[in-house]
């Protein structure tokens, strides 16, 4: 039904928005990778909706991009993934991240996000890696992509937890992979790449 909203940004907590449209408030639950594609307090933003219609709830999740809409929407298609456990899934992973545990078929890397046991994070691998299977990640090396899968997710982890951004750890990782590398050297390596957001 919606497609879309832009309005003025008026709160911001940990897992929604409130977005002003013509003085009336709109709640939208989103994902920490969409908070992380946020603006200021008060100033103009657009998310892309989709909305959940339940007994007890109707809610609208809102993303930065049609391409995180479009991975939601395929994961609350999948039996037992939900709304909640499919934004856990995109709080935890960027998209990227995520197609890259599925086409590699690395369940113990997916059950990392909160809600997501081995079954259903294998259930998901099963039911997707065909519709991924040609789909190259931007933001990863091409070629040892399955090397990438534990101990690049421990390095940005890791980054996550000195105060950058999922998106941010992500380009610093991919920067600083090399094939081989040691979860020690890999986060000191992404720390002294240049950080194109930040420039840090």
């Amino acid at each position: 039904m919606y497609e879309y909203i832009i309005g003025s940004l008026e709160e911001q907590a940990l897992d929604y928005v409130v977005i002003d449209l013509h003085h009336m408030g709109y709640k939208i639950k989103v994902s920490a990778n969409t908070q992380n594609e946020l603006p200021n307090l008060h100033s103009e933003v657009k998310l892309y909706l989709h909305q959940v219609i339940k007994d007890d709830e109707v809610a609208l999740y809102g993303f930065a991009t049609t391409d995180e809409r479009e991975i939601f929407r395929t994961i609350i298609g999948i039996s037992g993934i939900g709304p909640k456990a499919a934004t856990g899934l995109l709080s935890q992973f960027s998209r990227d991240e995520l197609i890259s545990h599925i086409i590699n078929d690395d369940p113990k890397s997916i059950t990392r996000a909160p809600g997501i046991g081995i079954k259903t994070a294998s259930r998901m691998i099963l039911e997707l890696k065909d519709r991924y299977k040609d789909y190259a990640p931007m933001n990863l090396p091409v070629g040892g992509a399955k090397a990438l899968s534990d101990t690049a997710s421990e390095a940005i982890n890791g980054l996550v937890g000195l105060g950058y951004s999922i998106s941010e750890a992500s380009e610093m990782v991919a920067r600083a992979y090399l094939p081989e590398i040691s979860l020690e050297d890999l986060i000191k390596g992404a720390l002294r790449a240049p950080n194109p957001v930040k420039g840090r």
